[in-house]
């Protein structure tokens, strides 16, 4: 009734040792007979036959049928290569062997003459055996092999693989052999489990599988820093510790669920706490013992958090899985992974950390988690009643972090969880376990009917996969992020350098110590406020029409003369309200380009006529104080005749000074409510587009929501306008000054959202997505953008057409590369989002500007440590590869008390060393032409665009080209590349 846990006790390490036995020569090594006639002295056996069933096809008179081979008459002889024996034993007469064409019925005779059990007769013949008393099926290792990698790479489920044997076998639906399904399922999961004991050498100790350690089967992360194996003797002691801390990433997944189909007793697994799953026992006790906690409360929506209580948990034993990854290598650490019987809640995630940390005696960690707001509030105090086993050492620092992504979702900022802002994150963006996830979730059809023990262990086995793959790419991967933030360092080096030159150095030194204690302050609630947060408000165009009629009521008071009944002020902003009904009349009118509809006519009509009328009122105000306005047929054409639009040597004459000034403050605060205007539009524009790509659809449903997002779209354009014209008056009234530093001419790059970085333009797509009548080219990438091929603001198509009413607003990124980032940590701030205080108000307010310099400093950094961090991570890789090939060629001696044949198959395993010493061998290779050719190309552009230098940076100058050497030296070795990091470097 329980045929895995019987073969688990009884037969494991057998099957192990003929897995390993069969990677020799086997029986070959002593069976050596002639099979040719005329060979007198046959040689060694070197060639091993690996697929000798064919399907075949038998003549019947007039055509060919499918036959089996028993019919025709093959019999397999085990434990004789002259498939003779003087004892032969038949084998049952429904025994099924199950191969990659098909199911076939084999005539099998067992070997009596010497004494050797059935199962291990076939396993020695390259057939695996389902039981081991009657066998009534076998499945040959070519096919348990080509299963068990179609799994991992499709997905796929064992039931779908074993239906398409059937159908190969006979596609008519007539005399379908008895299914077979259970037996190869159970085969399956016994091939995954030995194969994952003979990578991890269990075969090759004496200890055997019964003496397997927890995550001793685990694929290890290359760059993590792992004591004795990848860090120096002396690291302790060593200065940049950040260097040596542990990056880990947590987070749940909903989709791998688990439903109530069979039990511990009957399934309970193969190796369950040998691999990433945690051990069942201790990490149920635990749970349940915090059973009275309430779930995670957060400060923000996630809808997975929402559904952990409603109709869709019932009827599951498990409601999803916990893990902890590797935050940089993006790989499943060793015993990280635990099930969730009720949601997400605490102790699921303090378990899988602290089960993880266990093999971590280091003194830096920084853990990001979507919630870590939230759940490192009491962490310590939870700490304090955890297992025993998982206490960690009093001298252990824990850093949280929020994920980037998911860190404008919270409803608070927290910016001393930002991983945009934490010092010696480098740029860590903590949402691996997303990816990880991604690759994962189709598993959740086929794992959620498992038994408890078969689903742990087949999650084992697709994630010790996905490391595999992190594993032998590394490489490369460290390779292109290494080239990568070399770019980005000096990007952000020489934008930051050109900031900080702009402002004054005492402003400068004093932003740099509030950054300093601001870091200083490890604790989670700083006291500090962050430097990162502004709180500059601009004046509005309101504001100030209020501060002037307050100054016209202070002059009235102080016996100052009324010259009208409407005050000076109120004047001016008659003049400011006529001038935008103007523009928009322009706007209704079209004038130029098409005809207007009756409707529209009647329209423009009539709001001629309100504005003409308000005209001769402003006309008449006009005449108590200054020239009269001429007489237009079209009013909206009509010359106002404010101050700012008449000549410099005729305003003193018509108008007063004191007038002069308030329109230069009107129009200053014009200009701040005209960007405040554009930077709304952009937010709701964003948001709008968002909803309608996630909610609408059908063509009717599409069309209505783009047209709304065309006419907000609209009102970009028309404060656009408004602050161009605004700002061509401010300049005659005023003239050039300091202003101009902060009102910067508006050009259409500088219009896009501060939540938007610079998105990719659109690909060709793929070929099929699209109509082959009336498709665009394909454009290979690095090709010149064209302004058809981006994307309107994330939305699909484009709301904007060259030429029409909002030509030069195309509120469109600049054109960036296939593998250009999008981060925060990439993006260049637009000049709209960071206009300080108005000078109207005359505040000595820099609170902006610190932020803005904060951030920009943020970001060096993160470029810097990233480097630094790569360096590091590419010596341990190299030294983990060493040490594992040296690992491997230990195992070279065999265990003592095993015959010739099983030793020879253990030393030609053992030889996977050669994979990891070429692996290394590839690595340096990776490491060493792309990285120096791609230095030198960056010195290049960089010495040809930096303009000439100051004063003072040719020191800096001396100091990079020393740097320089310093790093080329650092690659140069007889024996290749030899990579180590600059342990020594200080920031």
């Amino acid at each position: 009734r329980r045929p895995n846990v019987h073969w688990k006790t009884r037969h494991r390490q057998t099957y192990l040792d003929e897995l390993l036995h069969y990677e020799g020569q086997g029986d070959a090594r002593q069976q050596v007979h002639r099979v040719a006639w005329k060979v007198a002295q046959p040689a060694n056996a070197t060639i091993r036959c690996l697929d000798c069933f064919k399907a075949d096809l038998g003549w019947m008179g007039m055509h060919f049928v499918k036959t089996s081979l028993k019919i025709l008459g093959l019999k397999i002889q085990l434990n004789h290569l002259s498939m003779q024996c003087s004892n032969p034993e038949p084998c049952v007469v429904q025994l099924r062997v199950l191969h990659t064409n098909r199911i076939h019925d084999v005539s099998i005779l067992y070997c009596g003459c010497r004494p050797l059990p059935w199962h291990i007769q076939l396993l020695r013949q390259g057939l695996y055996p389902a039981s081991q008393l009657t066998v009534k099926t076998v499945a040959t290792f070519e096919l348990l092999r080509h299963l068990h990698i179609l799994g991992l790479t499709t997905k796929a489920s064992t039931y779908d693989f074993y239906h398409a044997l059937e159908k190969l076998t006979n596609n008519t639906g007539m005399d379908v052999p008895k299914s077979r399904y259970h037996a190869l399922q159970r085969m399956c999961l016994q091939w995954r489990h030995l194969t994952m004991m003979k990578r991890a050498g269990r075969g090759h100790d004496k200890s055997g599988a019964e003496g397997t350690k927890e995550g001793e089967l685990a694929v290890l992360c290359p760059t993590c820093p792992r004591e004795g194996i990848s860090l120096p003797p002396e690291w302790r002691s060593m200065p940049n510790q950040y260097l040596y801390a542990l990056r880990l990433a947590m987070d749940a997944n909903f989709c791998l669920k688990q439903q109530l189909v069979s039990s511990y007793s009957s399934d309970p697994g193969m190796g369950i706490g040998l691999a990433y799953m945690v051990k069942q026992e201790p990490y149920k006790a635990y749970v349940l013992s915090k059973a009275s906690q309430g779930d995670i409360s957060t400060c923000v929506g996630f809808a997975a958090l929402a559904k952990v209580n409603n109709k869709f948990s019932k009827g599951l034993r498990y409601t999803g899985a916990a893990a902890v990854s590797c935050a940089r290598g993006e790989m499943m650490m060793p015993c990280s992974v635990g099930n969730l019987v009720k949601g997400e809640r605490y102790p699921n995630m303090d378990y899988a950390l602290g089960s993880v940390l266990r093999f971590f005696r280091l003194l830096l960690i920084l853990t990001s988690y979507d919630i870590a707001c939230q759940w490192f509030k009491n962490f310590f105090k939870r700490h304090t009643e955890w297992p025993e086993e998982l206490q960690l050492p009093s001298q252990t620092v824990i850093t949280p972090a929020i994920p980037k992504l998911h860190e404008p979702a919270h409803k608070e900022i927290h910016d001393e969880l930002s991983l945009n802002h934490i010092l010696f994150a480098g740029l860590t963006d903590g949402e691996c376990p997303e990816r990880i996830w991604a690759g994962h979730n189709a598993l959740g059809n086929s794992t959620k009917t498992m038994g408890p023990g078969t689903c742990q262990d087949t999650l084992d086995d697709h994630f010790g996969f996905w490391n595999w793959l992190k594993y032998n790419s590394m490489g490369k991967t460290l390779m292109r992020k290494y080239k990568d933030a070399l770019k980005l360092q000096n990007l952000q080096a020489e934008a930051h350098r050109g900031f900080t030159t702009s402002m004054l150095p005492e402003k400068v030194l004093e932003w740099g110590k509030v950054c300093e204690a601001w870091e200083l302050d490890r604790s989670y609630l700083r006291k500090l406020k962050s430097p990162l947060v502004s709180d500059v408000v601009c004046i509005s165009k309101a504001e100030v029409h209020k501060e002037l009629a307050e100054e016209e009521t202070a002059r009235l008071l102080t016996g100052g003369i009324a010259l009208h009944s409407t005050s000076a002020s109120s004047f001016l902003v008659l003049g400011l309200e006529l001038e935008e009904a103007q523009r928009r009349l322009c706007k209704l009118a079209k004038t130029g380009v098409q005809p207007l509809t009756s409707t529209q006519g009647a329209t423009l009509s009539e709001q001629q006529n309100s504005l003409w009328v308000k005209q001769r009122s402003w006309e008449q105000l006009q005449g108590a104080g200054g020239e009269a306005m001429d007489n237009f047929k079209k009013p909206e054409l009509a010359e106002l005749w404010l101050p700012s639009q008449l000549p410099e040597e005729g305003r003193a004459a018509l108008y007063s000074p004191g007038l002069l000034e308030m329109e230069e403050k009107l129009r200053t605060a014009q200009l701040h409510d005209a960007i405040k205007g554009i930077c709304h539009v952009l937010c709701i524009k964003t948001r709008m587009i968002q909803f309608k790509n996630a909610n609408v659809r059908r063509q009717k449903s599409s069309t209505r929501s783009r047209t709304l997002i065309d006419r907000t779209h609209n009102r970009a354009h028309d404060f656009a306008q408004k602050y161009r014209t605004g700002r061509e008056r401010k300049l005659l009234l005023s003239g050039p000054g300091d202003w101009e530093q902060t009102l910067h001419p508006l050009a259409d790059a500088d219009v896009q959202g501060y939540t938007d970085p610079n998105w990719l333009p659109r690909g060709p797509g793929r070929w099929g997505t699209v109509e082959d009548e009336g498709a665009p080219p394909l454009k290979p990438w690095g090709a010149e953008p064209r302004e058809e091929d981006y994307d309107m603001e994330l939305e699909e198509g484009s709301d904007e057409e060259p030429g029409g009413e909002n030509e030069g607003i195309f509120l469109l990124p600049e054109a960036r590369s296939r593998r250009d980032g999008t981060g925060a940590t990439r993006w260049e701030l637009s000049w709209i989002w960071t206009t300080g205080s108005s000078s109207t108000s005359q505040l000595d307010n820099d609170d902006l500007l610190c932020s803005e310099w904060v951030k920009s400093r943020a970001r060096v950094n993160c470029a810097s440590e990233e480097v630094l961090l790569l360096r590091e991570e590419i010596g341990r890789s190299l030294e983990f590869l060493r040490w594992k090939g040296k690992w491997w060629r230990e195992w070279l001696s065999t265990r003592p008390g095993i015959d010739k044949e099983l030793g020879e198959g253990l030393k030609a395993y053992a030889l996977d060393a050669s994979l990891q010493e070429g692996m290394a061998t590839s690595f340096r290779q990776a490491f060493r032409a792309p990285l120096e050719e791609g230095v030198m190309e960056l010195h290049k552009e960089l010495s040809s665009t930096t303009p000439s230098s100051e004063p003072g940076e040719d020191e800096d100058d001396d100091e990079d080209e020393d740097d320089d050497e310093d790093e080329e030296e650092e690659y140069e070795d007889d024996d290749g590349l030899e990579v180590h990091s600059p342990r020594d470097d200080k920031e």
